[in-house]
């Protein structure tokens, strides 16, 4: 039995507007709780608030989603769509989603910092930028080399820490 008043199913009227406050608060007690996580981390401000703005979309497409079905669309075939686009666009990202992670791992890690001199893969020089997707030196010709940071995760990096950091002897991580 539905209830209708001017055509309109209130029943299904108050689960639509229920679940839209269940996504709502969801997504801000998500962002408050990562936001707490990452008062303890060493990640930049910059890829704190990506991540949380990255799962707040989440939470919004699964109550956009959860709304849609209790409307009554069959969404079998709209999700074995986005299955086979994820797929694709995974691929296609793949370097880029590598570069970003190893990135975020080099920052936390902390295996060397802007100003220390290193060498990886035949590139050697002053450190002058850690980015999310690629750190930056300095040559001794004053060359800017970009280098990705899947490169660090998966090669020795020899350092030779800046002079306000201490040691003068080179390091392997």
């Amino acid at each position: 039995m539905s209830l209708t008043m001017s055509g309109l199913d209130v029943l299904q009227i108050a689960k639509v507007v229920v679940a839209l406050l269940v996504t709502y608060v969801a997504a801000r007690t998500l962002s408050k709780v990562l936001e707490k996580v990452f008062e303890k981390t060493p990640f930049p401000e910059q890829i704190e608030r990506g991540i949380v703005r990255a799962s707040k979309y989440v939470v919004y497409i699964t109550g956009f989603f959860t709304i849609i079905s209790l409307l009554g669309v069959d969404l079998t075939s709209l999700l074995v769509g986005l299955g086979a686009f994820s797929i694709a666009i995974s691929f296609a990202t793949s370097n880029i989603v590598q570069n970003f992670v190893s990135g975020i791992l080099v920052i936390g890690d902390r295996a060397f910092m802007v100003g220390d001199r290193i060498r990886v893969q035949g590139f050697e020089g002053r450190v002058v930028k850690i980015g999310v997707r690629t750190t930056v030196i300095e040559t001794a010709e004053g060359d800017m080399v970009f280098i990705p940071n899947s490169i660090f995760i998966s090669n020795p990096v020899i350092r030779r820490p800046s002079k306000e950091r201490g040691a003068n002897h080179p390091t392997k991580t």
